[in-house]
């Protein structure tokens, strides 16, 4: 497999992991993206991104583990698909950035991070809000 399709299919499966939304999946993998450009922070991949300890709660959950293993229903296949076309644009850089630089993202209505009083909020969506440090 070629590294290009390897950072694809790990964003997918990330996406998959954290949301089932089509805009939402845009917004994370846009933080994904943000977060290269800070590799002293992030890490320098999104590999090293998505693996980074404790940064996407959806990493190794039954939601990740249904999308490594292909177990989908028709419907969870036709939102993978879309998920993997949004990692491909990740990983090849032509992603375009739908959070205006945000790093960090959280759902309102689970958790209020002290961190995010500190940051810009940019984005939101009907299951997210978006945040650059």
């Amino acid at each position: 497999m070629d590294e290009i399709t390897n950072q694809a299919q790990i964003v997918a499966m990330a996406l998959f992991s954290e949301t089932k939304d089509l805009e939402d999946a845009k917004k994370i993998a846009s933080v994904m993206v943000n977060r290269t450009k800070r590799p002293e922070r992030f890490g320098a991949t999104l590999q090293d991104v998505v693996y980074a300890p404790k940064q996407f709660s959806g990493v190794y959950s039954n939601e990740w583990h249904k999308a490594l293993n292909q177990k989908f229903t028709e419907e969870e296949s036709n939102i993978y698909k879309q998920f993997l076309q949004i990692g491909y644009q990740a990983a090849k850089g032509t992603l375009p950035d739908y959070t205006d630089g945000a790093d960090h993202y959280f759902n309102p209505k689970l958790v209020k991070p002290k961190w995010s009083k500190d940051m810009t909020k940019t984005a939101e969506t009907k299951l997210h809000s978006y945040y650059k440090e």
